[in-house]
């Protein structure tokens, strides 16, 4: 197989899997694992939280069906996605959006459920804690008064292997491009 071959069937692969990401049809679940991923058991996924790690397609399929339950819609940046082939495994990078309707009222009190978190952590000094706390404050006052969409820039990488003729994602990684639990970043469109 060419490489423009593959990397043409690979953006395919990213349409549709675009397509049906953004759907969040739970009912579908299972049709969309057996199109789009592997079902090796050494396959993995991170997600964007510091200890989540899924393996296989249990935890694919788990991964999958959090983002689809939760309010936001992620959509990826297919058409811009770097791909790179080499025999029978893929590389491709891209970029993509988590849109969300987030009332101020909403996001009031998930601060506050932070700021009782860190306050519960025995295991944090004083500077710290008050300086996260002053972060998810910053980021309320900030946010609160911009409206109740959000758009969130996140970026993804994943490797996909050749199987029967066709291309399964083996292995994916999410990443917001920052550091804190709440997002400084946020897109106005």
């Amino acid at each position: 197989m060419t490489n423009e071959k593959a990397i043409k069937e690979i953006q395919l692969v990213l349409e549709q899997f675009n397509e049906a990401y953004t759907k969040q049809d739970n009912s579908k679940i299972d049709d969309f694992m057996k199109k789009f991923f592997t079902t090796s058991d050494e396959s993995l996924i991170i997600g964007t939280a510091y200890k989540e790690w899924m393996h296989g397609s249990k935890g694919a399929k788990e991964i999958f069906l959090s983002d689809w339950k939760s309010p936001g819609i992620w959509s990826y940046d297919y058409k811009d996605a770097k791909i790179t082939v080499k025999d029978t495994v893929a590389w491709i990078s891209m970029t993509g959006k988590l849109t969300m309707e987030l009332p101020s009222a909403a996001v009031y009190q998930g601060m506050l459920a932070q700021i009782k978190n860190i306050l519960d952590d025995q295991d944090k000094n004083p500077d710290d804690m008050m300086w996260e706390i002053i972060s998810s404050a910053t980021f309320y006052l900030n946010h609160s008064k911009k409206g109740d969409k959000y758009i969130f820039p996140f970026r993804f990488t994943a490797v996909l292997v050749s199987e029967s003729n066709s291309w399964f994602f083996h292995q994916m990684h999410f990443s917001f491009p920052y550091v804190m639990t709440s997002p400084p970043v946020r897109l106005f469109e």
